[in-house]
């Protein structure tokens, strides 16, 4: 019973991934996800309580997906230099968000929400996007010594923050103006320019 509940959960998840995805919150209804689960309305609504809280499942799924992609589950202390792992993490993100459009296009369309001034959407961006600067902290702040990034002026929380910005910048034109191999370029020239200049820096004082 309770695989077959997990089941149900996750042919609602999938449908409504791929509904959001390419139709945006507005357009896709829920006799979309019904027609491509074959379910009943009221299955859904003993999941999800409505469209609303199915899409925050969804999107929030996606960013522990990316979470995951940046920190493994399994990963109890940092192997190797920051550079490496950082560089390896980096070309692992670009080639799995590259494959997956579906990915893509759901921040694409939350983006965009958001920027109409949707408060919903505004709000749960943040959300999401503080989320994932709490879980990646703790991991710059072990990369990145204290000390040699004020002399940069530089916090850890700045750095979080730009690292999500780039990521952004990535999901936005990833496999339109941005080949995964340009992508992946460009991310090697910026975390081995900005941790060479560090090291430059540690050796100085």
């Amino acid at each position: 019973m309770a695989e077959k509940s997990t089941d149900t959960r996750r042919a609602l998840l999938n449908a409504a991934r791929e509904g959001f995805a390419e139709k945006g919150y507005y357009g896709t209804s829920m006799d979309f996800i019904l027609k491509k689960t074959g379910l009943s309305k009221g299955t859904i609504y003993w999941y999800f309580p409505g469209k609303w809280e199915l899409y925050k499942a969804v999107l929030s799924e996606e960013s522990d997906r990316i979470l995951s992609l940046i920190i493994p589950p399994d990963m109890e202390t940092l192997e190797g230099s920051g550079m490496d792992f950082l560089i390896s993490r980096g070309d692992r993100l670009i080639e799995n968000l590259a494959d997956d459009t579906l990915c893509r296009l759901l921040f694409i369309h939350l983006s965009l929400e958001a920027m109409r001034g949707n408060e919903e959407m505004v709000d749960f961006a943040a959300s999401l996007r503080e989320r994932l600067a709490r879980e990646i902290q703790p991991l710059f702040q072990s990369i990145f010594p204290g000390e040699i990034l004020q002399r940069q002026g530089f916090s850890h929380g700045e750095m979080v923050d730009m690292f999500i910005t780039i990521l952004h910048g990535i999901i936005l034109n990833l496999e339109l103006s941005l080949s995964r191999k340009k992508a992946s370029k460009i991310w090697h020239f910026l975390i081995q320019s900005f941790l060479g200049k560090l090291g430059h820096e540690e050796n100085q004082g």
